[in-house]
């Protein structure tokens, strides 16, 4: 990939025995930090609101859901029961509600589930996993040297992801969430220096 036909580079890549030393990790001998995976709070309306009521606004938008346990949607920013770090900066951002994809997929991340969400371009899905990212982001330690990312985001474009890379720069602000953008066609030097810099999401 990128310049250089990915083996070589010009002049010899310098970066060539990058990960040679990795070993094969055997985690029933190692001690994992234990995490939380659940932040989601119902919320009193979206309790009262019948499932009848949740699925009539599924069809009204089109959203076909699939597995078990799904949560009710969301249908105001105040129902996702975000902490006011991120619901200050979507306020701040001028929108109305959350969009379909975020009112279902908000309370699924939350809840730690394993989700594939897919929507139309333009229709809020960078957001409805990026936020819940940085709520999991925020609720881990920091990062000692040599951890992370915690969130790893694949975009299938270069351009797609410099637009991410802007909302994780835009929202993750308030609470110094560090990321950093990699993808090919470029010299490697400030990427490699970002990734060994630390960050807790990493775009690619």
């Amino acid at each position: 990939g990128g310049y250089g036909g990915g083996g070589g580079g010009f002049g010899g890549d310098r970066m060539g025995g990058m990960g040679q030393n990795l070993r094969q990790i055997d985690f029933s001998n190692e001690k994992l930090p234990a995490f939380e995976k659940n932040f989601y709070i119902e919320h009193p309306e979206v309790t009262k609101r019948s499932e009848a009521e949740a699925e009539a606004w599924r069809k009204d938008k089109g959203i076909v859901i699939n597995g078990q346990g799904v949560p009710k949607p969301c249908l105001t920013f105040e129902e996702a029961s975000m902490p006011e770090y991120v619901l200050s900066e979507v306020m701040k951002q001028g929108f109305a509600a959350p969009t379909p994809i975020q009112s279902q997929g908000w309370p699924m991340a939350l809840l730690g589930k394993n989700m594939v969400g897919i929507s139309a371009t333009g229709s809020g899905k960078t957001l409805s996993f990026l936020l819940p990212g940085m709520i999991h982001i925020n609720a881990q330690p920091y990062l000692s040297p040599g951890d992370g990312p915690i969130v790893l985001v694949l975009a299938p474009t270069r351009e797609l992801a410099v637009q991410i890379k802007e909302e994780c720069d835009k929202f993750g602000a308030s609470s110094d969430v560090k990321n950093t953008v990699v993808y090919g066609g470029v010299p490697k030097s400030r990427q490699v220096r970002d990734l060994r810099a630390g960050g807790e999401i990493v775009i690619a």
